[in-house]
């Protein structure tokens, strides 16, 4: 919290470590505070499941809104933090959903913005995110580069790496790092994120 009222965030680290809890709690208590207006979830379309194949346009009308598998895990953890039917209350109004394909020209203001599963952008989308926060805003990107779901796609290269390597070098970000430690989704989880890590090490260590 200290980190969040004096800076904006960077949160890297392990799966199921609640960096997307985390982000979505600071930036309720600080709507609720009214020290914002408003959240601002992005999060690229980029996944195993391309979303030119889903049904739908991408403006999240109708049932078949072409972006409302992205949402459904943000409007859990929010109903889960402030109670059941918030996000229904909130959402459209301080609540709003971004594709990260789709805000060229959008100005973020007294907003706090949340960038989520970063390491699925290629750096042209996170610049893109970057030079759209306004006035009297503050963002928290939230990836883990190990994850990346972009080697899939040829051309594509995750800007995750080249993001932390500028921000590292910016006074106005503080970097947050999740370890095997802090991940809190299930026991079973985490036993197997560690023997990943370890076989991953040990595979590198024998090429």
């Amino acid at each position: 919290r200290d980190a969040f009222n004096k800076d904006h965030l960077v949160f890297d680290g392990a799966a199921g470590s609640g960096k997307s809890f985390l982000a979505l709690y600071l930036a309720l208590q600080a709507v609720k505070n009214k020290s914002f207006d408003k959240i601002i979830i992005v999060r690229s379309p980029t996944q195993t499941i391309d979303v030119g194949y889903l049904p739908g346009g991408i403006d999240l009308s109708g049932v078949g809104g072409k972006l409302l598998p992205f949402i459904s895990p943000y409007q859990k953890i929010v109903n889960d933090i402030m109670g059941k039917g918030y996000w229904d209350s909130v959402f459209g109004r301080t609540i709003h959903f971004e594709a990260g394909i789709a805000i060229r020209g959008i100005t973020f203001d007294d907003a706090v913005v949340i960038v989520d599963e970063m390491q699925n952008m290629t750096f042209e989308e996170i610049d893109t995110v970057m030079t759209r926060v306004g006035y009297r805003s503050k963002i928290i990107w939230c990836g883990d580069y190990r994850q990346t779901d972009l080697n899939k796609k040829k051309n594509d290269v995750s800007g995750i790496l080249k993001f932390f390597d500028i921000a590292y070098h910016m006074n106005a970000f503080t970097k947050i790092e999740f370890t095997v430690d802090d991940i809190v989704r299930s026991s079973l989880v985490k036993d197997y994120i560690l023997a990943k890590l370890q076989h991953e090490d040990g595979a590198t260590s024998t090429n």
